[in-house]
């Protein structure tokens, strides 16, 4: 898994094209060296101070998206008996804490919302025509595409947005060949895809998103300024977990295949469960 353990700060003092003082921060990572962290800071803060004094655009952010590792605060990690990292627990920009796995397979299925029914959709509606729901049909498709391929065990889950898929039965490799055919199989996020493949790990969103338990968002973000910033940020979080906590992040809807759950996987299915409470029927968020 590419997760960087180490985040470093550049910050450059110059002159922008109209000749009026600005300052020109950039972030470098690095999985196991701090030093190539600042290293890599220094260079990209370099890099954007000469498009700023040459009046160059910037790269669109959301372009950008899943071309560098996420800038995510690690809060625990998992290893097999063998002492190898099979997953870590991440906390993402917006303050949720995020599964992040070598070999588990998770696959993200958003349902589009439906277009507004229009005129003509009224006029059915009077006459006892209901539209058809975007999320039964899709369940229909996955199920379809899962009954396609019952080499694999795969367990669905329904999200606020969309599903969520678990391929439990066989390790496979983020950014693989067969990695990519499910997650276009089932139709998952190309965001989404270009995030594991990056990161060389597949995610899981394991707590609810702040807005939808009409939460306050974060007050700073990880790696924090100072330590009051951190401290800013400890108490949101602390205030998040009471409002997440009548609400779940998925919920079990069935598993598709027979075949026996990989042994490493286990525990983490088990975790996934507890922490999603994917079977307390609570309201998704």
């Amino acid at each position: 898994m590419k997760i960087a353990r180490f985040w470093r700060r550049s910050e450059i003092h110059t002159n922008g094209p109209d000749g009026r003082p600005i300052e020109v921060a950039a972030w470098g990572w690095s999985a196991d060296d701090p030093a190539e962290a600042q290293r890599q800071a220094d260079e990209r803060s370099q890099r954007s101070a000469k498009r700023i004094i040459a009046g160059e655009p910037f790269p669109n952010t959301y372009d950008s998206y899943g071309d560098r590792p996420a800038r995510e605060e690690i809060i625990h990690e998992i290893k097999n008996d063998e002492g190898e990292t099979i997953a870590m627990l991440t906390r993402n920009r917006y303050g949720a804490v995020i599964l992040n796995t070598a070999d588990l397979m998770f696959i993200d299925i958003d349902v589009p919302e439906p277009p507004s029914p229009g005129l003509f959709g009224a006029i059915k509606s009077l006459f006892g025509s209901k539209p058809e729901d975007p999320f039964v049909a899709a369940q229909i498709r996955i199920a379809a595409v899962a009954g396609s391929r019952p080499e694999y065990t795969v367990r669905l889950y329904r999200t606020f947005a969309g599903f969520r898929c678990v391929v439990v039965n066989r390790r496979i490799k983020p950014g693989s060949v067969e990695s990519d055919a499910l997650l276009s199989g089932f139709g998952s996020d190309p965001l989404y895809v270009r995030l594991c493949k990056n990161q060389e790990s597949f995610r899981a969103r394991l707590t609810p998103k702040f807005w939808r338990c009409k939460y306050e968002a974060p007050r700073g973000r990880f790696p924090f300024n100072d330590e009051v910033e951190k401290e800013m940020y400890r108490n949101w979080q602390r205030g998040y977990g009471q409002a997440s906590g009548g609400y779940a992040t998925c919920s079990f809807v069935e598993q598709y295949g027979t075949d026996r759950t990989v042994a490493d996987f286990r525990p983490l299915i088990e975790l996934h469960d507890r922490e999603t409470r994917s079977a307390s029927r609570m309201p998704l968020a």
